[in-house]
């Protein structure tokens, strides 16, 4: 299931599935890792996902990958939380 996550595996998966407008347990149907990607110079650009070969492909394919796809962007902002009040 998920990978290294940004801030805790379950919020992880929704907010991957969210994005992508999926249901959250056709994402965790399949193996997957969450990746960053960072520049030569350290600079965050964003996410991808990236699918175990192994996978069935009905799921992959639903979750929007064509075949021989392994890999998925996340955008840069998916994983971000609404500020909240330190007295909340």
């Amino acid at each position: 299931m998920g990978g290294e996550a940004m801030y805790d595996g379950e919020d992880e998966a929704d907010a991957i599935a969210k994005e992508w407008g999926v249901e959250v347990d056709l994402l965790n149907s399949a193996h997957w890792e969450l990746q960053s990607r960072d520049g030569h110079d350290g600079a965050h650009y964003g996410y991808f996902v990236s699918f175990d070969r192994g996978n069935d492909p009905a799921p992959l394919k639903a979750l929007g990958l064509r075949e021989g796809e392994y890999l998925r962007e996340v955008s840069l902002n998916a994983f971000d939380r609404p500020d909240r009040d330190e007295d909340e």
